[in-house]
């Protein structure tokens, strides 16, 4: 006897409770059905399947809606074509969305391993974003009935996260490094300022803060990497810099918490700097969202490096009067 091919759900659901439909909508959509029609809903026949939607249908009863599960056959194969193509777009919308997530976690990831060794609280914070991501990649897998062409590309961007985890969790278990010793802006008083080419966020913010609060003569070239300074030259941002990410922290941080700097409104525009950088939400700041699209403007408008850092200082000297200002009302 031919088993049907598949399962289908169609119901109706009273106007209130008001958040019964979405409710609903969340688990048909948790569950990869995809509409057919009007209320009806498909899924391919099977055990699992028949299990799902018998419980959601009782779900559906108890909140005095109506629901029916029942088997089904297309009329021809064109329309059997055209169920099985919306649950691959589905799907391909489903990891197309996850590819998209992965990426940005990896490279929250690389953000963080450029300061070596993660700390326990970024660790903890960047395995909790991992579990999740490795969820839903096991959820898009289980409802992935007819084999989405994004899935490979999802599961590559996945794999690269897993390893970049099990990396960070390798160096969290390494004995702590010792934070660079802490210095004084006399001791840096006539030095040229390398970084490397095309400054963005965390560069030019270093650079702002170093003319601002180290030496207001301070000169900057550009080198691409690996580069060996020269008598008199100091590197920021760049590989083995002398100053440059540590474990969580930015290049920024790292200047901050070396010279010793206990301004408030400096504080907290390292935490704005923090969450456009690294990417990783540690400080929630309301301000990152405009101050990042700000920059990637001036960026835009600003093609040589040297303009682009000469326009970033004078956009971060007013982001700190606005914090200090902010501050100041507080008080």
């Amino acid at each position: 006897m031919k088993t049907s091919r598949w399962l289908l759900l169609t119901h109706q659901l009273p106007a209130h409770p008001s958040n019964v439909r979405v409710r609903v909508w969340r688990k048909l959509k948790a569950l990869g059905a995809v509409p057919i029609k009007n209320s009806i809903y498909a899924l391919p026949n099977q055990a699992e399947t028949r299990e799902d939607f018998e419980w959601l249908r009782k779900e559906i009863l108890q909140f005095n809606g109506e629901a029916s599960v029942f088997v089904a056959d297309s009329i021809t194969e064109a329309e059997n074509r055209d169920i099985i193509a919306a649950f691959r777009k589905a799907r391909d919308e489903d990891f197309a969305e996850l590819a998209n997530a992965a990426a940005a976690l990896a490279q929250t990831v690389r953000n963080n391993l450029e300061g070596g060794r993660p700390s326990e609280e970024t660790f903890a914070r960047l395995q909790k974003q991992w579990l999740a991501l490795k969820a839903e990649w096991e959820r898009l897998r289980k409802i992935d009935f007819f084999a989405s062409p994004e899935r490979g590309r999802a599961g590559a961007v996945v794999l690269k996260v897993q390893k970049l985890i099990a990396q960070a969790d390798t160096l969290r278990r390494q004995a702590a490094p010792e934070p660079p010793p802490p210095i004084s802006a006399a001791e840096l008083q006539g030095r040229v300022w390398v970084t490397r080419p095309s400054p963005h966020i965390d560069r030019l913010v270093s650079a702002w803060l170093i003319r601002r609060y180290v030496d207001p003569s301070a000169r900057f070239k550009f080198a691409a990497e690996p580069y060996a300074p020269r008598r008199g030259e100091l590197r920021f941002d760049m590989s083995d810099a002398e100053f440059t990410h540590f474990g969580d922290w930015c290049t920024f941080e790292t200047l901050i918490r070396r010279l010793k700097l206990t301004d408030q409104a400096l504080r907290e525009l390292a935490e704005i700097i923090h969450d456009i950088d690294l990417k990783d939400g540690k400080f929630g700041r309301r301000e990152a969202s405009g101050v990042a699209m700000a920059v990637q403007g001036l960026c835009r408008l600003h093609k040589k490096d040297a303009d682009r850092l000469e326009a970033g200082i004078a956009f971060f000297d007013a982001v700190h009067a606005g914090l200090a200002q902010e501050e100041s009302n507080r008080g």
